[in-house]
């Protein structure tokens, strides 16, 4: 297999792009002062304890508590490696208690980040764990004379009380070298050490080392072809500080230098465009939709234009493996996690359902987050679950829509319409005026007057009010005020000659032009609108309390205004 990595160094972000034969299959992010927290230490203090889950809630200083069980490492390099703490966690923990622990998960929009008190530093061969006394070694090495060698290895080395799992890549290595490695962790956690009893409680002690030191010492393997990095400082820390790199991984580590932005010229900006649309296009003209609910993620495969089959069975097998194919990279690629369900086009033959099956979970042999990839269910879908270590693409990438919350549609405008005319109804009940103001977003605006204005006649007519219409570009579409204009009272000794009489005035608003405002882009104010004054008679000033008619009642126009 044909492996590469590209990092890009940025003043605001920093990104690595895994290639495994020509085509993007990881993506790795850093966003400057984002909360990107996984691996990283903090001193906290017990907010909750709940007896019946086992857990417990630790304050840390962020926007939500973490969330924390009295479990082991979670690592997928030991498998005998169980949970440390025994005894029930109301013995082992009491509010208030200061507490040391490490982010295991990332906070989501609904959860708090996932933690551990099992602290342990994830080195370039092994895993060193200050407070638990145990030696593992991963599964990978399955060899029984060279696990045997490495935990002998790992009890003269381990410092006394602690313990060490051996990765994949230590295996066949000399003690000096695992030992090297081991030093270098001892040191990060006596500086952690040393910060303890100074801080205070909801204080970071340690973060995880910056992106481009990680992508070298957790993907920078000996099967990797080449990695280039388009930082020069990068670059020269790399090779002066990672002292684990082998001769021929020094060879294949490069400085780009090209004036072409590195993403830009190898074509991954278009791969990640790609990877945030919700329909994705096979090379066959077929097409899958990758969709998140609450629950799970769902992706349908679809045949779209693809009919290169003899019969309509081999067919559906062609779209049925590409697309296994590119679900597996689309899975790897977002960063999906969780429960995912996939709906492949139906298949008659168990051949052609156990060939897709095995395409799919071969597209995952590079994947560090091992998904659990169950059969056919009797519906014809294959589910499927994968560990979340970090956000995924789309909400590292995205925010939620501030019209629809997530939700994906809103009201139509006939629908915001009917609100509206319903509201001037019950505003021309309560408020005896000539006049009523309407924000609203152009597309409502456009409905309620219909062809050549006729809506907006009937409607006043009906209301026997005069209607001033203000399309607010900064609204959304479901949002709209209902301002009912008052009279100013005359002041004493104004001649009444001066203006029309009020019922002269109530004869001619139906026969009056629809009256708008060159001002009608502009964000609306609290209270009366910028440009209303030119739209009020000079015996008007002031208006009745708006009725806002936003979803959450004040909050979203707010954030408008």
């Amino acid at each position: 297999m044909n492996r590469k990595i590209l990092v890009n160094i940025g003043p605001y972000e920093s990104r690595a792009a895994i290639i495994e034969n020509g085509k993007l299959v990881e993506l790795l992010y850093e966003i400057q002062d984002s909360e990107k927290i996984v691996g990283c230490i903090y001193k906290g203090r017990v907010a909750n304890v709940v007896a019946g889950t086992q857990s417990a809630f630790v304050d840390i200083g962020i926007h939500k508590d973490a969330y924390l069980t009295l479990t082991g490492v979670e690592t997928n390099d030991d498998e005998d490696l169980k949970d440390i703490f025994r005894s029930p966690i109301q013995d082992q923990l009491k509010v208030g208690q200061e507490v040391i622990l490490q982010i295991l998960k990332e906070p989501t929009p609904t959860k708090g980040p996932r933690s551990t008190m099992t602290i342990s530093f994830p080195g370039r061969y092994l895993v060193f764990m200050p407070k638990v006394d145990h030696v593992g070694v991963s599964r990978k090495i399955n060899q029984d004379r060279e696990r045997d060698r490495l935990r002998a290895i790992g009890k003269r080395i381990a410092p006394k009380g602690s313990g060490v799992v051996f990765r994949t890549a230590s295996e066949g290595l000399e003690e000096s070298v695992l030992k090297a490695d081991l030093d270098l962790l001892v040191k990060m956690w006596r500086k952690v050490e040393g910060k303890i009893a100074k801080s205070p409680p909801r204080t970071m002690l340690h973060r995880d080392i910056p992106l481009p030191m990680k992508v070298a010492r957790d993907f920078f393997t000996d099967d990797i072809e080449e990695m280039i990095i388009d930082s020069e400082e990068a670059y020269k820390t790399i090779i002066e500080d990672c002292e684990f790199l082998s001769p021929l991984q020094r060879a294949s580590l490069e400085l780009y230098k090209d004036k072409t932005p590195i993403f830009e010229k190898f074509g991954i900006e278009k791969e990640i465009e790609r990877a945030l649309a919700r329909k994705i296009w096979l090379d066959s003209g077929s097409y899958i939709f990758i969709d998140k609910t609450e629950a799970m993620y769902c992706i349908d495969v679809n045949s779209g234009r693809f009919s290169g089959g003899s019969d309509l069975e081999e067919t559906v097998f062609k779209v049925n493996l590409e697309a296994a194919r590119e679900i597996a990279r689309q899975i790897r690629l977002r960063n999906l996690s969780g429960m995912i369900i996939i709906d492949f086009i139906d298949m008659e033959a168990p051949s052609h359902r156990a060939q897709v099956l095995k395409t799919l979970r071969e597209g995952f042999k590079g994947d560090r987050n091992k998904p659990n990839i169950l059969d056919f269910s009797e519906l014809g879908l294959v589910q499927m679950t994968r560990r979340r270590t970090s956000a995924s693409l789309d909400e590292i990438r995205k925010a939620i829509c501030p019209c629809c919350q997530g939700a994906g549609k809103t009201l139509s405008a006939a629908t915001v319409a009917n609100q509206i005319r319903a509201g001037l109804i019950d505003e021309a009940k309560r408020y005896q005026t000539d006049r009523i103001i309407l924000n609203a977003h152009r597309m409502v605006i456009d409905h309620l007057r219909g062809k050549d204005n006729s809506g907006i006649r009937e409607l006043e007519n009906q209301l026997r009010r005069k209607l001033i219409l203000k399309p607010a570009s900064s609204f959304d579409i479901e949002t709209f005020k209902i301002e009912p204009v008052m009279e100013r009272p005359v002041k004493p000794g104004r001649r009444q000659n001066e203006r029309q009489p009020h019922a002269a005035q109530n004869r001619e608003i139906a026969a009056e032009p629809i009256e708008t405002t060159a001002e009608h882009d502009e964000t609306p104010e609290q209270g009366m609108l910028p440009g209303l004054a030119e739209n009020v008679p000079e015996n008007i000033s002031e208006s009745a309390p708006a009725i806002d008619h936003s979803e959450n009642h004040g909050e979203k126009d707010e954030s408008n205004a």
